[in-house]
């Protein structure tokens, strides 16, 4: 019986081919298809031939050499500009075709099986197939094929974990059931020094956790995108990913001793790939407004500007425009790298056309409305500032602040219907809006503001809960929120005290001059100390400056004077008509005169 790569021919025929078969199989290529071998390649009978050519001469002379069509398709492949190759018998082949003329001629050759799956995987569709053998095989099962074939080919195990879902597992060929998890873990295995498996490995552990690789070697999230840096210097993702672990301020230390910040991190992403949207997205989110940094090429850049270069290389990304929007203003305007000026608006609307599911700038465009305004999004559907906000909701339906702005736009006693049909009052928006975010104060304060003294309100955990309790939850969440102390105090009666929920003791003049500390220039605390004060009575403000009640008075009216209530209570310090007291503007008034503007 015949080998099956032996031909029959004269003994200087069978020493060229011989060399052929040689040379063919010493073709070597990277695994992105370069070759690693010179163009052309000379044989020792003196003809010179480019590595196309010869491996067209090994498949006419040996058409059943599985490696000649394998080294072909991969030339293939790295030669975009085609899409198909003739052979010598007038054959056409494209990169499959090869692949799959290797896997007739060698149904053992891995790399075959794993390079045939690739090309169909590149459509991000796992249930793609192809026909090998009368047989349908789907991506998937190429690659448990090329597992099958070498029980050590790490790529194949990386790539078969890409096409598994969150929780899905599949079973190999030899019985075997892996999750994706697994997957990488085997593919570290038998090759510690590929990049991929660490940093895929590390997106699908929760923040803390860790996992013993199959030499033992426990590993946490940081540590798996450190040795994904390690093995592979340049991968940009890495970079990107490691930066995102880190606390504004930290540093982590790479594997090579060098330290790094989450702006050096970003930065060295920047450097490793300057077409990569998410670097300068990311680097931009960490920069204050008017601030600048610059890149390792010498370039500075603000924060608009770095989201200006996240949305040039990726035009769709929603949250880019989102953000760049947050910079500017309600009426400004920015100019694009192609000339093209866009305002706030604009930008949030190019957002929504970009991911119409996105919540965010439904939400955003909404608070640049006035009540009763509308907008007409790039599909030509006009929107209010309410259905933007029931939009977001729709698309995001555990967005607090979506709920939380809706119920500010309903008067007392007005019901909205949300896009699933539900009816929503003031107070089940608020409490939507706790549900969703239970550590935001704003909707705590406004709740208590819609109860009267005395009533409860239960929340959606089942907690019920006093204005009291409402306003002490606000302070809670935000303990520098002046309005909260304020109002929580006028809800106590005089020398009554209350304690925060962090266990002090607080009286209402300390509640009032906690309201003042936090915002001095807020003119109800002092309105309301004032009145907690006998006529001659003085209070210590947290500046250590004293006050009366009348100089109270007077700082409340300088702050806010249409407040009809102040110019009364002005008056009735006064102890009869004929005095007079001067006002902030520096007008005189007598008591008289004080009640009478009062009744204005």
């Amino acid at each position: 019986m015949k080998r099956k790569h032996q031909i029959s021919k004269s003994s200087n025929d069978y020493d060229d081919n011989d060399e052929l078969l040689q040379l063919a199989v010493t073709l070597d290529y990277h695994e992105n298809g370069e070759q690693q071998q010179p163009q052309t390649i000379s044989l020792s009978s003196g003809e010179s031939l480019t590595k196309e050519q010869l491996l067209l001469k090994v498949i006419d002379l040996h058409p059943e050499y599985a490696i000649a069509y394998y080294k072909l398709a991969l030339l293939l492949k790295r030669d975009y500009r085609r899409s198909s190759i003739i052979l010598r018998s007038g054959r056409s082949m494209t990169v499959q075709k090869l692949f799959m003329k290797s896997i007739e001629c060698d149904p053992t050759h891995s790399n075959s099986y794993h390079k045939l799956a690739n090309t169909l995987s590149g459509d991000d569709d796992n249930d793609k197939s192809v026909g090998l053998g009368g047989k349908s095989m789907t991506v998937q099962q190429l690659y448990l094929k090329a597992i099958e074939c070498d029980p050590t080919n790490s790529r194949s195990y990386y790539k078969l974990a890409i096409t598994l879902s969150d929780g899905e597992t599949i079973t190999l060929n030899d019985g075997q059931s892996m999750t994706e998890q697994r997957l990488y873990l085997k593919s570290i295995e038998y090759d510690p020094t590929n990049s991929n498996p660490y940093h895929n490995l590390a997106t699908i552990l929760s923040d803390g956790e860790s996992i013993t690789l199959n030499d033992g070697q426990s590993m946490t999230v940081q540590q798996l995108y450190l040795k994904s840096i390690e093995c592979d210097p340049t991968d940009c993702s890495s970079y990107i990913d490691l930066a995102s672990t880190l606390s504004d301020g930290e540093s982590i230390t790479l594997n090579n001793g060098q330290s790094m910040t989450e702006r050096q991190l970003y930065l060295k992403a920047i450097e490793c790939d300057p077409n990569e949207s998410d670097s300068y997205y990311n680097l931009a989110k960490v920069l204050s407004r008017n601030e600048s940094i610059t890149l390792h090429n010498g370039q500075s850049m603000t924060k608009q500007q770095l989201y200006l270069k996240s949305i040039e290389f990726s035009p769709n990304d929603s949250d880019s425009y989102i953000n760049l929007a947050k910079t500017l203003s309600r009426h400004e305007s920015i100019t694009f790298n192609d000339g093209e000026s866009i305002t706030k608006q604009q930008l949030l609307l190019e957002a929504i056309e970009c991911d119409p599911t996105n919540s965010k700038p439904y939400h955003n465009i909404a608070t640049t409305l006035l009540d009763g305004e509308s907008i007409t999004l790039h599909n030509g559907q006009s929107m209010t500032k309410q259905q933007l906000y029931v939009k977001s909701i729709e698309c995001e339906p555990t967005n607090s602040k979506s709920y939380y702005n809706l119920a500010a736009t309903l008067s007392r006693g007005e019901s909205i219907t949300l896009n699933n049909g539900q009816s929503m009052t003031i107070q089940r928006l608020y409490l939507k809006a706790i549900e969703c975010e239970p550590t935001d104060f704003k909707p705590y304060y406004n709740l208590a503001a819609t109860l009267s003294s005395g009533k409860t309100i239960t929340l959606n955990n089942g907690q019920s809960m006093t204005n009291q309790r409402l306003y002490l939850k606000a302070i809670e969440c935000n303990p520098t929120y002046s309005p909260s102390y304020n109002n929580l105090a006028t809800t106590l009666t005089f020398k009554t005290s209350i304690t925060l929920n962090n266990g002090q003791s607080m009286t209402e003049q300390q509640l009032y001059l906690k309201s003042i500390e936090y915002d001095p220039a807020d003119p109800d605390p002092y309105f309301n100390l004032a009145n907690t004060l006998s006529l001659y009575e003085t209070v210590t403000l947290h500046n250590d400056v004293k006050m009366t009640k009348q100089q109270l008075l007077l700082e409340s009216l300088r702050l806010d004077d249409t407040q009809a209530s102040v110019f009364k209570s002005i008056g009735l310090t006064l102890l009869n008509n004929k005095q007079t007291i001067t006002l902030p503007n520096g007008e005189q008034m007598s008591r008289r005169q004080l009640i009478q503007k009062a009744r204005e």
